[in-house]
Parts: structure tokens; sequence; C-alpha cells
């Protein structure tokens, strides 16, 4: 027969049941090492089985009152003990889950902000650049590339040909198209 199938006495157990202090203590001291052994087991932490173990024997202090025999208190601890743990366990999952989560969340913030970053940096860039071309090709490059208006549109408000706007057009593009490849390059 082992120790935890051997229950305490019914004296003991009588005591227990009235709140005795020295009661408790020795059933205390009769389980607490088989609980906290099964707590280590099921939570797989040294601190988390302290914890696991105190508060199993809380609750049978609590509950003293309803257990009805001595054969009784080894149960109703293991069961407050796996309980506790497999509790234990799930707000684990859970913290982790939330963890990755906002883990996650604060990457793609960071990537969001990167692309914001880069994209303001391109467009300074740009906006440079556009700037060393000639007045007349920055802005038809602009009406164009930048506002979405159409060769015929522009050349009614810069007046000039279509076909002239589509000069200046082509020589803009392929400078900008130049220097931002050459700034890409460096970026890679």
């Amino acid at each position: 027969m082992s120790l935890k199938e051997m229950p305490i006495e019914i004296n003991t157990f009588t005591l227990f049941q009235q709140g005795n202090e020295q009661a408790f203590r020795r059933v205390f001291e009769k389980y607490q090492p088989q609980i906290f052994s099964r707590a280590l087991y099921f939570s797989g932490q040294l601190e988390e089985a302290e914890e696991i173990t105190q508060e199993a024997f809380v609750q049978l202090h609590r509950y003293r009152e309803k257990i009805n025999t001595p054969e009784s208190i080894y149960p109703f601890l293991y069961r407050v003990a796996k309980r506790m743990a497999i509790s234990g366990f799930r707000r684990k999952v859970l913290r982790d889950q939330y963890e990755l989560e906002q883990h996650a969340d604060w990457e793609e913030a960071g990537q969001a902000l990167a692309q914001q970053l880069d994209y303001r940096e391109l467009q300074q860039e740009l906006e440079k650049i556009i700037g060393e071309l000639p007045e007349q090709q920055q802005r038809i490059y602009r009406l164009n590339k930048l506002e979405d208006h159409s060769y015929q549109d522009i050349a009614e408000q810069v007046g000039l040909s279509k076909n002239t706007v589509r000069n200046h057009l082509a020589l803009a593009s392929k400078f900008v198209r130049l220097r931002l490849d050459k700034i890409f390059l460096f970026f890679l």
C-alpha cells in the first residue's frame, strides 16, 4: 500500500474537519510531497508546481467540512492540482498566442512605417530629380505623370503642339528613369 493510499487516522481527520491547525499540518505533511510531485509533472515548472500545491491545500482547507472520509483527501487534492495545472497551461497558451499576435502586429506596423518612410524618401528623391529638369520639361512631366493629364490637355495648357509635348515628356521620362535606376541600385 503506497503513501497516498494510506489515509490519515480518523482522529486526525475529525480534527482536520473541525479546523484544527495541528491536524491540518499533519495532512499537509502527509500529502504535500505527492501533490507537489504531481503538480510538477503536470506543469513542468518548479515555481508553478509550488503555487499549484499551495493553492490545492488552500482549497482543501476551504472545503474541509465537505470531505466525507479520510480516503477522499488525496483525490480532492489531486483533482484540484490537475485542474489548476490545466488552467495554467491554457493561460500560458493564450498568453503565448497573444504575444505572437502582438509581435506580428508590431512587425506589421513596423513594416508599414518602413514602407511609408521609404515612400517619403523616394518621393523626395523624385522631386529633386524633377527639379533638375528644364522648366518646360518639369511642368510637362508633372502634368502627365503626377496629375495624369493627356498629351492633348497638356498641349493646350502650355501652348505647344501635341508632338512637342510627347518629345519633352520622352526626354524628361528618360532622365528621371536613369536617375531613379541609380538610386534603386544603391538600395539593393
